[in-house]
């Protein structure tokens, strides 16, 4: 589990998948509006964050119509950058496939391949 800063208040809480917006920000959705946020988003939140996750599910529903694209097919098709795509990645977010051969990161703590994240099963559990 991660410590992360919510991108709507900006306080620190624990991250464990989704958006990175804290429990307390998420209370501010309506029961109703959480039912719906998978085709839309909230009016509650900052446009910076809701743009942002608007273009994260662009991104992903792009990989699974396509899922042979490259980071910078995937980037140029949904008018981001690969380095946006590199931090979901790194989020734990989006993974690469089993079929990149130089897609894959290395844990930060013993140097074994990953596919996503920071760090291996192994080292995450220490």
């Amino acid at each position: 589990m991660n410590v992360k800063v919510c991108k709507n208040c900006k306080r620190l809480f624990k991250y464990i998948y989704g958006p990175e917006i804290c429990p307390d920000c998420m209370k501010l959705i309506p029961k109703e509006e959480k039912e719906l946020q998978k085709t839309e988003t909230s009016n509650l939140l900052r446009p910076l964050v809701t743009e942002e996750e608007i273009k994260f599910r662009e991104v992903k529903d792009y990989i699974m119509a396509h899922p042979k694209a490259t980071l910078v097919q995937i980037a140029d098709a949904n008018d981001t950058t690969p380095m946006k795509l590199l931090e979901w990645i790194r989020e734990e977010r989006l993974e690469f496939s089993d079929d990149s051969k130089t897609a894959w990161f290395e844990c930060e703590s013993c140097g074994a391949k990953i596919k996503s994240g920071r760090l291996c099963n192994r080292c995450k559990f220490k």
